[in-house]
């Protein structure tokens, strides 16, 4: 059996950057349109369901290739619906894959000693296309579930029942296929997802109680990476040198939701995830719009991952090479969480980012730390777990009402939705001045990140899973009867990769006539969304790239790009100073962002100050995006 297993064990792990980039390379080699291998692709993983799809786990050992048959035609399915924008469908399908391959290693790794199967790929593929489907949480709680070996409900309970009536979903003939916005593919009431959501609460109170004089500032965490990484000694010599040098001056979570930790044995009740499941774990509780304790875990992992995976490691040049994306994610967040090490006499001197470790253990007076805590729902007295078992719930039963708790800040929240650089702004108190009564309202930047949205998807004709992803989160926020603002974030990506080269030819006569049609459909969409939604929408400009060497690479084509995003700020800049696009608005602060640099064909590049990661703005641009709502 084990053998049998083998052709599946190499298979990569969803990687959605990259994805929609090979479909689109292999529909070119065989000659045919996306549309036509997407629909290829539904038609063989149906007619494997066809064959297999009464298959039970009381069939014999003998048929272990049929489940395997199964798991890729579940997997082919979920990767074509998801292209194609049908996320609800897709969730089902990666949830059947998870559910079987759980299934084969309890068969065959009863011992849960030799971690060789795919359940690891599995559940990774679940929870990011939960996330997709706009329930970040669905997503965390699976690889949590997953890591603390929880049990799946029997494989063929759901095949029985899908054969009692006729299918509303992709056409695989189940059931439950679409019939749920987020299919749940683990048990909804369990006694170890309990002690997950109680380790949460925990975590919560225990932080809350900290002083602030007792916690290590981000400061602190850099001066000690600094010297690790200076150390000859074995990487897993370092990650407990980091533990030691933490658990000094605060209180780690319970060993439960330590997902970082790859130093136990292979017999503990605990599995240690592989490094894909770990970074996606990292986003995912990172840029969710819940904060609280969901936050400060993500935070409390920067120090451990850091530690396992600097740049020059064999592990982190492969993440690098083979996930791009995910790899790029803890870049961004290891940048936003700790910053840089500034002398603490030049702090308020000059301008820079705010690490959000500081902010989160409470080690800046003046928001004393508790702009993060999650609170409970004052009016009807629920924490966070409680709210996350309702979105479980009511999942399970098929309900219509998924919408975000209110109480997420002391501060209202103003929601921060798009592509990567939404989490820019996250987690900041945005101070706007209130010129009628001369005091400030203060906001939450909250993100609800739709990774790799492009503004160009945000057309009502667009059928990608990125357009599904936007309205799937707008359709989540709270007060859906009264007008709400928000900020929006796209463009970077279509300034990136989506505008120039050959995909000009027999469309437009020049970069300049594609830029200006995609603004106007960016806005045109935005303000459809506006009034869908009841919306007043702030739109983010594209920020430039900040100063690379030619010596790094790329210079031509970085070039480029600097020369895109100008047309595409100033076209953006030119639109919606004619105030024609109903409830759209433009948070003008592109050009406080540049800094001279005569090598650019602009003129100009991001100014370190405000560099993350040299795609990315960091949070220094908060005093900027306020003066520009207020303007």
């Amino acid at each position: 059996p084990a053998c049998c297993m083998q052709h599946n064990i190499i298979a990569a792990a969803m990687n959605y950057a990259e994805d929609r980039l090979d479909r689109r390379a292999r529909a070119d080699e065989a000659g045919a349109t996306v549309a036509e291998e997407i629909t290829t692709d539904l038609e063989k993983a149906h007619d494997v369901f066809k064959i297999h799809g009464t298959f039970t786990v009381a069939a014999s050992t003998d048929n272990v290739d049929s489940f395997l048959q199964l798991i890729d035609a579940h997997e082919l399915a979920g990767r074509t619906l998801r292209d194609c924008g049908q996320i609800r469908q897709s969730v089902f399908h990666f949830g059947m894959a998870w559910k079987i391959c759980h299934w084969l290693e309890k068969q065959y790794h009863n011992d849960n000693i030799n971690e060789t199967s795919n359940e690891w790929k599995a559940v990774g593929d679940y929870a990011q296309i939960c996330e997709i489907g706009g329930f970040p949480e669905i997503g965390i709680l699976a690889l949590l579930y997953y890591r603390c070996r929880g049990s799946l409900e029997p494989y063929d309970a759901i095949v029985e029942e899908s054969c009692q009536a006729e299918s509303t979903g992709c056409g695989c003939g189940m059931a439950m296929c679409g019939k749920s916005p987020c299919f749940i593919a683990f048990p909804s009431e369990s006694t170890l997802l309990d002690e997950i959501l109680d380790a949460f609460d925990e975590l919560e109170r225990t932080a809350s109680e900290t002083p602030f004089q007792s916690c290590l500032s981000a400061h602190d965490i850099l001066g000690q990476l600094a010297l690790i990484s200076r150390s000859k000694s074995p990487l897993e010599m370092h990650f407990q040198d980091m533990h030691n040098f933490l658990k000094t001056k605060m209180t780690i979570a319970q060993p439960i939701l330590q997902f970082w930790d790859n130093q136990i044995e292979p017999s503990s009740i605990y599995r240690k995830l592989p490094t894909v499941d770990m970074l996606l774990l990292l986003k995912l509780l990172f840029s969710s719009p819940f904060g609280g304790p969901v936050l400060k875990l993500s935070c409390m992992s920067i120090p451990y991952l850091s530690t396992l995976l600097p740049p020059s490691s064999k592990e982190g040049k492969r993440m690098a090479k083979e996930y791009k994306s995910h790899n790029a994610y803890l870049v961004f967040i290891r940048s936003l969480v700790l910053g840089e090490r500034i002398k603490k006499h030049r702090v308020g001197k000059v301008i820079h980012h705010t690490p959000i470790w500081d902010t989160v253990f409470g080690l800046l007076h003046e928001s004393g730390g508790d702009a993060l805590t999650c609170q409970p729902d004052a009016q009807k007295g629920k924490s966070l777990s409680h709210y996350f078992k309702e979105v479980i719930r009511d999942c399970k039963s098929n309900k219509s009402s998924y919408i975000l708790p209110q109480s997420i800040s002391p501060h209202p929240p103003i929601y921060v939705v798009g592509d990567s650089h939404v989490l820019s702004l996250a987690w900041q108190t945005l101070r706007i001045n209130d010129i009628n009564s001369g005091t400030y309202k203060q906001r939450t930047a909250t993100p609800f990140p739709a990774t790799g949205v492009k503004a160009f998807h945000l057309r009502s004709s667009t059928q990608f899973f990125t357009h599904y992803n936007v309205h799937a989160l707008l359709g989540r926020l709270p007060n859906q009867d009264l007008t709400r603002t928000i900020i929006l974030s796209a463009g970077e990506i279509d300034c990136r990769e989506g505008i120039g080269g050959t995909l000009l030819k027999g469309y437009y006569r020049s970069c300049n006539e594609a830029v200006e049609d995609t603004v106007r459909k960016y806005l045109s969409a935005a303000s459809t969304i506006a009034l869908k939604y009841n919306l007043q929408i702030l739109i983010m400009p594209v920020a430039p790239h900040a100063y690379r060497s030619i010596k790094n690479g790329k210079s031509v084509g970085r070039a480029k790009r600097r020369e895109t995003m100008y047309l595409w700020n100033k076209v953006l800049r030119s639109e919606l100073q004619a105030s024609k696009w109903t409830n759209v608005f433009l948070l003008d602060y592109e050009e406080s962002l540049q800094y001279q640099e005569q090598t650019s064909p602009v003129g100009y590049v991001l100014n370190p100050c405000y560099n993350a990661d040299y795609t990315h703005t960091n949070n220094a641009i908060v005093p900027l995006v306020a003066e520009a709502i207020q303007n």
